[in-house]
């Protein structure tokens, strides 16, 4: 079962229509290299489409998602700049991954720190 199935199950939605798409815009990045400003990543604008979803949701489910949400946000309102820094950090987080399965000298040493912040006493809230 993919997560948009398990999402819709879990908060008794109904995917109504998945036949729109929408672009969505992603700004060249410039200067991005800290140590080098000469150098330029990703110096085109690129569009990806993406499906747009008409939903059903019971009213009861909406509101579990709203009080979610505050307690992300802790319960400051937010604009999109929250929610692309919510973005940002998913980002950030698959390529962390990806740098781990791809180089196991990486996903070694994430091992190491995984294991001395256990030692530590640390334990990551979900």
């Amino acid at each position: 079962m993919d997560k948009l199935q398990e999402f819709c199950e879990n908060y008794e939605v109904r995917v109504l229509n998945d036949q729109k798409r929408r672009a969505r815009y992603h700004p060249a990045r410039f200067f991005t290299d800290p140590l080098r400003a000469d150098i330029i990543s990703r110096d085109s604008v690129e569009y990806q489409t993406e499906p747009v979803y008409t939903l059903e949701i019971p009213e009861s489910r909406l509101r579990t998602l709203i009080e979610m949400e505050k307690r992300f946000f802790n319960n400051h309102p937010h604009s999109k700049g929250h929610a692309d820094m919510f973005e940002m950090l998913m980002d950030k987080e698959r390529e962390e991954a990806y740098y781990r399965s791809s180089n196991s000298a990486v996903q070694k040493a994430y091992e190491q720190y995984s294991i001395m912040l256990n030692l530590a006493g640390y334990q990551r809230k979900i």
